[in-house]
């Protein structure tokens, strides 16, 4: 089963709204509404950027931004 809180289903009706958008939400899963968008994914301690494309569909937000150097 596909998670996805709450303020992300809102923003998925507001597309305007993710363009540059932070988001916490590691556990989220990514849906085929979020491609083409550039987000910042908080990674533990900073905010890494973070472009969505269609291979990264079905993903979780946490996969994709390293936390160690």
């Amino acid at each position: 089963m596909k998670t996805v809180d709450a303020f992300l289903l809102r923003m998925k009706t507001k597309r305007d709204l993710l363009f540059n958008r932070k988001i916490w939400s590691r556990r989220s899963s990514i849906s085929p509404e979020f491609v083409d968008f550039s987000i910042r994914i908080y990674n533990g301690k900073t905010l890494v950027h973070f472009k969505i494309t269609e291979e990264k569909v079905g993903h979780k937000f946490g996969e994709f931004p390293f936390t160690r150097k």
